[in-house]
């Protein structure tokens, strides 16, 4: 896979594909595009503001384009350019095939054991972070307490 261009960040090729699994599920495609910043900030899981932030680079670097929205006069919604569509191509679906090529050899017992893992690990580190939560808390409340 190509080095990313000079200044581009991997977080623009997040953002592409985010707009462009939106705008794949819209109505209009990719042509007319449903994506709005606070479908990509949920699609993410990062903050609307980051996501706004984003948008404008990418727009001044010409891989996305802002449309008014018909429905809403103070929205927007996105679609790629033709950059970022390559941008995409390039960085998405080029690097999805690299790696099915490269871990088509697994049996689907392996795949399985990979993501029982995957999940187990994501339960375990969910757990801890409920529970430190929970420690933080009480000793909070402990301290709110005794002064």
């Amino acid at each position: 896979m190509p080095e990313l261009p000079a200044g581009f960040k991997p977080r623009y090729v997040h953002v592409i594909d985010a707009i462009w699994h939106i705008n794949q599920r819209g109505s209009g495609g990719q042509m007319q595009g449903s994506a709005r910043v606070g479908d990509v900030s949920a699609f993410l899981g990062i903050t609307t503001p980051s996501v706004t932030k984003l948008v404008g680079e990418m727009t001044e670097r010409g891989l996305v384009t802002k449309h008014a929205d018909a429905d809403d006069r103070r929205a927007v919604t996105l679609t790629l350019t033709e950059q970022g569509l390559e941008i995409r191509r390039t960085y998405v679906e080029e690097y999805h095939a690299h790696l099915a090529e490269l871990l088509g050899g697994l049996t689907a017992e392996q795949c399985e054991a990979v993501v029982d893992t995957i999940g187990e690990t994501l339960r375990l580190m969910r757990r801890d972070g409920e529970n430190r939560a929970l420690e933080r808390q009480t000793g909070e409340d402990r301290a709110g307490r005794i002064g």
